[in-house]
């Protein structure tokens, strides 16, 4: 193996976009060799567009679109036409393709249906600090569609702070947080659900459940079952190849976990040297320190495979 610092230019592929709602990403499995799913998107803002807007439109969480356009004001709604770099392009995470993969610092979860070829990519919204839903295997016990909720013990607290009484148990209606859907796991008192607050997908906001868009659980929810193998993982930085491409990919780690040595510089180096071990590479080390720092959330080509 031999590695040679490149510096390069960085080259996207990319679409032009005009404005239409994406909902559901569902894409063709790439081969196991291949990480790399989705493409670059760039388009322009709408009068009253903002960060809220646009996530929905693109199906993407409040996270990415901030990570993907740092020059813009994301209190305020962006100035018409302004442009906008649209994060639909990911690196698979390095985990088996089966089941539900949900990487937390991402907030982004992947389901692998059985027995297709298939990938089907959607943004979340994660725990709080100190929320946290374990970072372990689980698996789908059961699905309610309109179900009740019975508020934990720690959000009644938190809301009585607020001079909230909540009820004992919620019906189903417009004011429960799990609002239509809610798939179980066999981790109690975590589920994915639907959300009545859209704009805290792609957040921490939550007591420790997985939310997302109702219009994406609508499409997830007749898909699962129970039994479905469900992995919860950590995963700030992600690399993977595209055919003879080299791709890197960073992310904001959770808070709890920011100086973990998988948050490091020297974590994304491992991360790299695991792929390319059998590979004469060239890569981009410089580049792979900038998205150490930059944390943009977007794949970049950082290296390409040396020929023979």
């Amino acid at each position: 193996m031999s590695i040679v610092s490149k510096a390069s230019g960085t080259l996207f592929a990319f679409s032009l976009l005009t404005s239409f709602s994406i909902h559901a990403s569902t894409y063709s499995a790439p081969p196991s060799s291949n990480a790399l799913i989705g493409e670059m998107r760039f388009s322009s803002a709408e009068p009253g567009d903002s960060v809220v807007t646009i996530a929905e439109r693109y199906d993407l969480g409040f996270n990415a679109v901030k990570n993907a356009n740092p020059h813009l004001d994301m209190k305020q709604n962006f100035p018409g036409g302004a442009s906008l770099q649209i994060p639909t392009q990911h690196l698979l995470p390095n985990q088996p393709r089966k089941g539900i993969v949900v990487n937390l610092p991402e907030m982004r979860m992947y389901y692998y249906p059985k027995n297709t070829d298939e990938v089907i990519t959607y943004p979340i919204g994660i725990g709080k600090i100190g929320k946290t839903i374990p970072i372990k295997k689980a698996k789908v016990t059961r699905k309610k569609k309109d179900p009740y909720w019975i508020p934990p013990q720690d959000i009644r607290e938190f809301n009585l702070e607020q001079g909230i009484v909540l009820p004992r148990i919620m019906p189903p209606g417009p004011d429960n947080p799990l609002g239509p859907y809610a798939i179980y796991m066999s981790i109690p008192t975590y589920l994915f659900h639907s959300t009545i607050f859209p704009n805290s997908v792609g957040t921490r906001a939550s007591f420790g459940c997985i939310r997302m868009y109702e219009t994406d659980i609508e499409d997830f929810f007749p898909a699962v079952k129970p039994g479905i193998p469900i992995s919860i993982i950590n995963s700030p930085f992600k690399a993977g190849w595209e055919e003879n491409y080299l791709y890197a990919e960073a992310h904001e780690p959770l808070e709890e976990h920011e100086h973990d040595y998988d948050a490091s510089l020297a974590g994304m180096v491992s991360i790299i040297s695991n792929q390319i071990k059998e590979e004469d590479t060239l890569v981009d080390w410089q580049l792979v320190s900038y998205l150490v720092k930059e944390k943009d959330g977007i794949p970049h080509p950082i290296g390409m495979r040396i020929s023979d």
